[in-house]
């Protein structure tokens, strides 16, 4: 027998999925479905996440001036983060086709990308106040610029909990931001909110969820049993504690994940045509292509809030050598998130998912240096983001940025608390009123910054 219940706590979390499992023992709070502020267009979320400054002028957003100055020095003053930054322009290396009903034109670079065009809104008018990565991406997954705060899925699942009581509310796929877990992390909203890391492994999707080989389901039951005594003699000392009784029905909760996450995560019962839709056996696509299917099956089974990351160990800080990098970049995203669109759209799922695509910044239209492979620097005046499905336009443009694709305009500018704005809207959120109390005061996703629902993007 275990000299303390602290140890037999510690034996089993082993193998209920070790991080996830501490998160809902530390908080008392619910994740049952609530009831939204006003009627929603959205029920769920899937973010696609690109960590590390996409160059959207190369993918979704061509400026033909380029062309004209590439090799010359800008006609204007380009600023970058170094001192010495070039001031030579440099054309997109990449072609571009006019795609679908609504003609817009999308890099060679994203051929799966340019069937699904006509879903999707644009936002071509991004500028973030931050230049570095972290920063920026504190700002745009957390609405600040530095640590401590809880990233948007928090939000979400504080304000709307899940229809699925089997699975967290929040849920991270895959790899891809600088500042790492912290990008879907709840902070000072309590755990039960955070995101919880996932992965398209059926056999042990959430890190450390498989019981180990030592033990039997057999001796797992009566482990938990054991300990379930342990804590509900505990609680008949100590019937008020309401950290405890959160405790005990949380344990209960984590053996129910154990089975859920594996079931959700297998991905073999998918048709082969679902398969090849997203991809998921292509050699430099599959793994992204695994992360989409999955994040499509949890919206389906209630989880609300999934963020996909992008990176997939590839670089898209691509300071040097864009031409040699960004292919690959796009070839390893493009077949996985248009097969998502297209699959929701079969499925009559793009009518309550809202799919919103978008990395911390975009990239200069100049070089960064004079190399032999040259690449772009960071670029936080003007980038463009894509949102599609429930309650947002279809084949429709908001916003641009100059001939050169280096600042927005300053008629349409929009920031990341105008997104977090809107995206709370579609899922019936009033952003001013989600609200947590912490140190004093009344915190929310926006806080103190300027924000507005882009109602212009809404159908």
């Amino acid at each position: 027998m275990f000299r303390s219940r602290r140890e037999a706590l510690k034996e089993v979390a082993l193998g209920f999925g070790g991080l996830a499992l501490n998160s809902m023992i530390a908080s008392g709070a619910g994740l049952a479905a609530r009831k939204p502020h006003f009627p929603a267009k959205a029920k769920n979320v899937i973010f696609i996440y690109i960590g590390g400054g996409p160059s959207t002028i190369d993918m979704f957003d061509p400026k033909p001036l380029l062309r004209k100055h590439d090799g010359k020095p800008a006609p204007f003053e380009i600023k970058g983060r170094a001192l010495n930054g070039s001031q030579q322009i440099m054309a997109s290396p990449w072609e571009f086709t006019r795609c679908g009903k609504s003609g817009r034109e999308i890099s060679n670079l994203l051929p799966h990308f340019q069937k699904v065009v006509d879903q999707v809104t644009f936002v071509r008018s991004m500028q973030t106040d931050r230049i570095d990565h972290s920063t920026a991406q504190f700002t745009f997954v957390t609405g600040r610029g530095f640590t401590g705060f809880p990233a948007i899925g928090s939000w979400v699942s504080y304000a709307l909990g899940t229809e699925n009581q089997n699975l967290p509310a929040y849920i991270a796929l895959g790899e891809g931001a600088s500042i790492g877990a912290r990008a879907h992390n709840s902070a000072w909203l309590p755990p039960v909110y955070s995101g919880t890391a996932m992965r398209a492994d059926a056999k042990a999707p959430i890190y450390n969820i498989k019981r180990p080989d030592s033990m039997s389901e057999d001796k797992q039951s009566k482990l938990i049993a054991a300990i379930q005594k342990l804590n509900r003699e505990q609680m008949s000392d100590r019937p008020l504690d309401q950290d405890l009784e959160a405790r005990i029905s949380n344990y209960e909760l984590a053996a129910k994940m154990q089975l859920a996450a594996t079931g959700v995560a297998d991905l073999s019962n998918e048709s082969e045509a679902t398969k090849k839709l997203y991809g998921v056996d292509a050699p430099v696509s599959g793994g992204f292509g695994k992360l989409c299917l999955m994040a499509r099956r949890l919206v389906e089974t209630g989880v609300r809030f999934v963020q996909i990351y992008g990176g997939g160990g590839g670089n898209w800080d691509t300071h040097s050598n864009i031409k040699g990098q960004l292919p690959g970049l796009c070839q390893y995203i493009d077949q996985g998130m248009a097969g998502l669109l297209m699959d929701l759209e079969q499925r009559g799922m793009m009518k309550d998912t809202l799919v919103v695509w978008s990395g911390e910044f975009g990239r200069l239209p100049t070089i960064e240096a004079q190399t032999a492979t040259p690449g772009r620097d960071h670029n936080p005046y003007g980038f463009g983001m894509w949102m599609a499905g429930a309650g947002v336009k279809q084949g429709y443009d908001f916003g641009a940025t100059d001939d050169l694709g280096y600042a927005a305009l300053p008629e349409h500018r929009v920031g990341h608390s105008d997104i977090h704005a809107t995206v709370q809207h579609l899922l019936g959120i009033d952003y001013q009123k989600n609200t947590f109390p912490y140190e004093g005061r009344d915190e929310s996703l926006v806080g103190v910054n300027p924000a507005r629902v882009i109602r212009e993007i809404l159908s």
